[in-house]
């Protein structure tokens, strides 16, 4: 996995070298240059806590700061959704146990596979997403869904399959409900008439709309 991958290679340096890295990578992704945009798109910052640890993040986050590397801070800070949905009680699928709701989203059955898009258990929604019956109109329903749980829509961007559709990452990013992380690694590959609504927007965290100013500007 492209998330592993890169981790265990910057797990490798020291954290100012971290720092620079992740900068370089950001820049050249707002250059579009794909690698370096697949590379943004794979950075898994938990995961990255995760194997380094919280005080070497630290001080990653403490080098990203001193270095003004604002862009790199902002992602590092992990802002949550603009909107969150509070999922209190469980969805109707949720009467079934899980392990039956997994073997359901691999079937053929489109009906069962549509009313599936409800579901909010990530691992129900990762295997419906592996479903070859599911097309792309299916699945900007799925990222496009109000209100959606933040653990659902990291699993449509962590679809290689899917969110490597552009249409699929405008509808992820448009949506106050995606974790701003996530949006924070697609505003750098949005189309300008994108990054205007995106500028616009009065649903989406303040630093998302501030990046595609900023992009509009440079």
């Amino acid at each position: 996995m492209r998330s592993h991958r890169l981790t265990e290679k910057l797990c490798r340096f020291e954290p100012d070298e971290v720092a620079e890295v992740l900068q370089a990578i950001i820049v050249a992704a707002a250059e579009r240059r794909g690698d370096y945009c697949l590379a943004l798109e794979a950075l898994d910052v938990g995961l990255l806590t995760r194997k380094a640890g919280n005080s070497f993040m630290s001080d990653v986050y403490v080098c990203a700061q001193h270095s003004g590397f604002e862009e790199l801070v902002r992602l590092l800070s992990r802002p949550g959704s603009s909107r969150v949905f509070n999922d209190a009680g469980e969805s109707s699928s949720d009467e079934i146990p899980s392990g039956v709701r997994i073997a359901m989203a691999k079937s053929g059955n489109r009906d069962q596979l549509t009313r599936m898009f409800a579901d909010t258990n990530p691992q129900v929604i990762r295997t419906l997403l592996q479903n070859p019956v599911l097309t792309e109109s299916d699945v900007l329903k799925l990222a496009a869904r109000r209100p959606a749980v933040a653990a659902v829509q990291r699993e449509v961007f962590n679809s290689r399959k899917w969110s490597a559709r552009y249409a699929v990452k405008k509808a992820l990013i448009l949506n106050p409900y995606t974790p701003t992380e996530i949006g924070m690694k697609i505003v750098y590959v949005l189309m300008v008439q994108d990054l205007r609504f995106v500028a616009e927007s009065r649903d989406l965290h303040s630093w998302l709309c501030e990046i595609a100013r900023q992009r509009l500007e440079g």
